[in-house]
């Protein structure tokens, strides 16, 4: 899986390519979606950012009703990059009061 984000003009251009990414494909409603683009407590100047998991197979597709809805991609990354890491092994230690 990949994790695409897209940048877009406004709200409406990223709408619109949300519901062909429904229509076009089989994306979860729970894998995409679309919100301001800003600095929280700011105003927004009406830019949007699209982002979702997706298919590599499907990346390319997706990208290119990005460009023709006058997108940007601006990330493009293995959805392993998006996890946390797994947490460092913790020393042993001897039991309380050994030494």
């Amino acid at each position: 899986m990949r994790v695409l984000a897209a940048r877009f003009p406004d709200r409406g251009r990223a709408s619109t390519v949300l519901g062909a990414l429904y229509r076009r494909f089989p994306v979860d409603q729970n894998d995409v979606a679309i919100a301001p683009l800003g600095v929280p407590g700011e105003a927004s100047d009406g830019e949007t950012l699209l982002a979702g998991r997706f298919p590599e197979e499907l990346t390319d597709q997706v990208g290119n009703l990005v460009n023709e809805a006058g997108g940007e991609i601006v990330v493009d990354v293995d959805e392993a990059w998006t996890r946390p890491p797994a947490p460092a092994p913790r020393a042993s230690r001897p039991p309380f009061g050994e030494h």
